[in-house]
Parts: C-alpha cells; sequence; structure tokens
C-alpha cells in the first residue's frame, strides 16, 4: 500500500458541475460515484443506480474497476452522466 493519490477532476456534464479531488488509485469507480455525486449535485438523497461512470467516452461496466485498473493518471477526467432514452440502464431482469 502507497501513499500514492490521483489530482482527478469528476464531472457531471448534464449539469455542468465538476470538482477536482485526490483519490487513492485503489478507489473502485462505484465508490468515486457514490461519494461524488451528492456533492456535485448538492443533492444527499441522489440516486447513483441512475448514473453510470464514463472515462475515455466509454461506460465503466464494472463498477467494482478501481481508478489504477482503467489507468486513470494524475489529472485524468471521470464523468458521471445520468442513464436517459439514448443510454438506458443496463436490464437487471
Amino acid at each position: 500500500m502507497t501513499d500514492e493519490r490521483l489530482r482527478i477532476r469528476v464531472t457531471a456534464p448534464d449539469h455542468w458541475r465538476e470538482r477536482t479531488v485526490e483519490l487513492a488509485p485503489d478507489t473502485p469507480v462505484g465508490q468515486l460515484k457514490k461519494d461524488m455525486l451528492p456533492l456535485l449535485l448538492d443533492d444527499p438523497e441522489i440516486d447513483p443506480d441512475g448514473y453510470y461512470v464514463e472515462y475515455f467516452e466509454k461506460e465503466v461496466l464494472d463498477e467494482s474497476s478501481t481508478l489504477g485498473d482503467l489507468g486513470v493518471p494524475d489529472r485524468g477526467v471521470v464523468l458521471l452522466r445520468p442513464y436517459d432514452l439514448d443510454h438506458p440502464p443496463p436490464f437487471k431482469g
């Protein structure tokens, strides 16, 4: 375990919001989404299941992947986008 930290920009482009945070490379992207959505959208009751994580213009399908697994560099950008008609949530039936 190292003390390495990544300074990354987390954005919610559909809401015109962003924050720069320092996170460990072993941070799961699902945890990032859960922690950052309420801060970005100023809504403690926001449901993270209504959003997906995007990195390099692709949805991160396995949210247990870490920032390091994805290869997010220092000063990288991770997006949080809402599911919508053009990008529906995964079927769980």
